[in-house]
């Protein structure tokens, strides 16, 4: 039973109409996780105001969310979001160190894991527990070491700070095979360069859940920039 401050919300479920149901099972594919290509991470202490920003994500057209590890009770919330939106959107836990945790991201219906750096050991758990599995990483070597462990995904983490759109083109030279995912001080006038340089997700944090929108609870900020988002994700 999850904590009763993330009990489901009454009311519609936001877009489930058009979304896959996500269920507990195989490993989901890189599209079937990210519809969009684009993932809400939310990092904040305030569980209650973060469970309300994530369902405000969704509605404004977000398709996949984060839950890191730093948050209170994220595998709690990670039930209560699968209930309040028939699992309609795929999410995962972010910031995991601990193969551990692993299992209890599989339990709370997770579809996928994301570790902040290169760290095996959490790609082997994924791997027997059937969870999309992306690795952090920064450097050519580290993007490479990350293949090898069987990321499905390799998380160039953070990506601003070493060049942002740059730094993913001088990468596609040798690796223009390998699936990225950037984050990491991406702003959301960032996301359409990304996607055109053929990196399969971009992660947005406080772009999509600026810290002061989550203090003031407001969700409308949030969902706004969440139609943002999904505008610039959006095929040409």
């Amino acid at each position: 039973m999850y904590h009763s401050r993330f009990r489901e919300q009454t009311g519609p479920r936001p877009g489930s109409s058009g979304l896959l149901r996500v269920s507990i099972g195989a490993v989901l594919t890189i599209e079937q996780v990210f519809p969009n290509r684009v993932c809400g991470v939310l990092r904040t202490q305030d569980a209650d105001a973060g469970f309300q920003a994530c369902l405000a994500a969704v509605e404004g057209g977000v398709g996949s969310l984060e839950i890191t590890t730093t948050v209170p009770s994220c595998f709690e919330m990670i039930r209560g979001l699968r209930a309040s939106t028939g699992a309609s959107y795929p999410i995962g836990v972010g910031t995991v160190w601990d193969p551990g945790a692993v299992l209890e991201a599989k339990e709370a219906g997770a579809a996928f894991v994301v570790t902040p750096v290169l760290l095996p050991e959490v790609a082997e758990a994924c791997r027997q527990h059937d969870l999309l599995c992306v690795l952090g990483a920064l450097t050519p070597t580290e993007i490479y070491q990350a293949r090898l462990a069987g990321a499905q995904l390799v998380k160039v983490f953070p990506i601003a700070p070493v060049g942002g759109h740059e730094y993913v083109r001088a990468l596609n030279g040798p690796m223009g095979g390998v699936p990225m995912w950037v984050s990491g001080g991406v702003e959301i006038a960032d996301v359409r360069g990304y996607l055109q340089l053929g990196v399969r997700v971009v992660g947005l944090t406080s772009a999509l859940f600026p810290a002061e929108a989550l203090a003031r609870r407001d969700m409308d900020t949030i969902r706004q920039r969440a139609q943002e988002v999904a505008r610039a994700a959006a095929p040409d």
